[in-house]
Order: structure tokens, then sequence, then C-alpha cells
């Protein structure tokens, strides 16, 4: 889970400079406050989910769930700016 969280890191700050070229500071800032804000408060819900379900692996499937939610918001946001930049070359993906 670490190797897909670490390539999922590493594809966010690739497409920040490609997408946002005037604000890499800004959106790098960012995303590493929104990290470092997860790392102080995930502790604390995986806390709450053990105490409400019992299950150690709790934790885990919560991470499941918010990755697969990353990574499809992810992948929606890129299609969405694909379209807007090159709508003909997405036509040609899609079909």
């Amino acid at each position: 889970m670490g190797i897909v969280w670490g390539v999922g890191k590493a594809a966010v700050y690739k497409h920040i400079p490609e997408y946002f070229p005037e604000q890499v500071g800004v959106v790098g800032g960012m995303v590493g406050v929104l990290g470092g804000l997860g790392g102080f408060v995930s502790p604390i819900i995986f806390g709450y989910l053990l105490d409400s379900t019992g299950l150690w692996t709790s934790s885990w499937m919560m991470m499941l769930v918010l990755s697969v939610i990353c990574l499809l918001w992810m992948h929606r946001v890129i299609q969405k700016m694909m379209h807007e930049r090159h709508p003909n070359l997405m036509k040609k993906m899609e079909n």
C-alpha cells in the first residue's frame, strides 16, 4: 500500500507544475499542508473506528475507500482538463 501511495504522491507532484505552472509553490504547499493534516487527523479517526467497530482492519478499510475516491477524483479532474485543453485529442482517445 505504501508503494501505491508513493506512486500517487509522485503523480500529484508531477501534475502540479504541468497544470499550475504559475502557482507551483502555493499548490505544492497546500498539498504538503493537507498531507500533514492527514497525518495528524488519521490516527484519531483510526482510534474512533477501532472503538466503534472493534475491527483492527477498519483503518485499512477506510484508507482503501479514501484511496479509491482520490484516484477517481484525480482521474476525473485530469480528463476534464484534457477536454478543455485538447478536445480533438480526447475525442480520438475516446474512439
